[in-house]
């Protein structure tokens, strides 16, 4: 058998194209790593790491363990804001600036966490939706934290959840005729239901 592994390298070794020369076996390693770092042939199989292929990566300074921990704590950071909203949701008449701020401030910190897991692709071509839902997001902070003022937080809440409603809209497949769509079938069901000919 081992007469057999030698005849079958001679043989390689006599019809090889010239090319470069074969790595060492320090050199393979280290490229093993290197894909292994990058999540590719030596990581996890079947699953690679949605920046490992981007040219410019944001934080490039960061390993993906450093992205992965840091979009953890951002996610624990939302989830912690958008609790403690949920408190203040049966006093919202009375805590209206506190609720709109803390809810605010989880959104804020789950889309810091989903931007550190896809990188710059989560900001290339934003929909409209998701332009209004940032531009009311920002507004909302800005009346809490900067202006102080209940009725213009209370104003840019509103904003929000129209921004966010229509960068669902936006999401959707089809958008807005879609919807219509959808809205016109199911209103032809109802009225079938109600109506019966």
């Amino acid at each position: 058998m081992a007469d057999l592994g030698q005849q079958l390298r001679d043989y390689l070794a006599r019809h090889q194209a010239p090319g470069p020369p074969a790595a060492s076996p320090q050199q393979q390693q280290e490229k093993e790593e290197e894909e292994a770092a990058a999540g590719g042939a030596g990581g996890w199989p079947g699953w690679g790491w949605p920046w490992a292929a981007e040219t410019e990566p944001c934080l490039p300074g960061l390993s993906r363990w450093q992205r992965l921990a840091a979009a953890g704590l951002c996610a624990l950071l939302a989830a912690l804001c958008f609790g403690l909203a949920a408190l203040y949701a049966p006093l919202l008449l009375l805590r209206a600036r506190k609720f709109a701020l803390l809810w605010s401030l989880g959104s804020l910190c789950a889309l810091a966490a989903a931007a550190l897991l896809r990188g710059p692709a989560l900001l290339r071509r934003p929909g409209r939706g998701s332009v209004l839902y940032g531009a009311a997001l920002c507004g909302t902070l800005y009346a809490a934290l900067g202006l102080r003022s209940a009725p213009l937080t209370a104003l840019g809440a509103a904003a929000q959840l129209g921004a966010a409603a229509a960068a669902l809209l936006d999401a959707l497949p089809g958008g807005a005729a879609g919807l219509r769509r959808l809205a016109g079938l199911g209103g032809a069901a109802l009225r079938r239901r109600v109506l019966p000919l």
